[in-house]
């Protein structure tokens, strides 16, 4: 069941709590998502908790899947940083 995304559902986050969850569905560890956005792994960490509670996400993958649901992470979005040796 897809919804569309609406005015307020694009403001649940903040452009990092939303770079932070882009992270975590691309299997990235909080020290890659800090590394990559050139915060702390403890405002990653921050950042998640935030995305929790904010999309009201029992963990991060139940996380993922709601943004996703919303809108808010695309298929797109989240395969763009994979690179596969074939």
């Amino acid at each position: 069941m897809s919804r569309k995304v609406h005015g307020r559902d694009r403001e649940l986050l903040t452009p990092v709590q939303s770079a932070v969850i882009l992270g975590y569905a691309r299997g990235e560890q909080p020290g890659q998502i800090a590394d990559r956005w050139g915060i702390g792994v403890r405002d990653v960490r921050l950042h998640l908790r935030a995305v929790l509670v904010a999309l009201k996400a029992a963990n991060p993958t139940h996380a993922v899947g709601i943004a996703c649901a919303l809108g808010l992470l695309s298929s797109s979005d989240i395969l763009e940083g994979e690179r596969h040796v074939w």
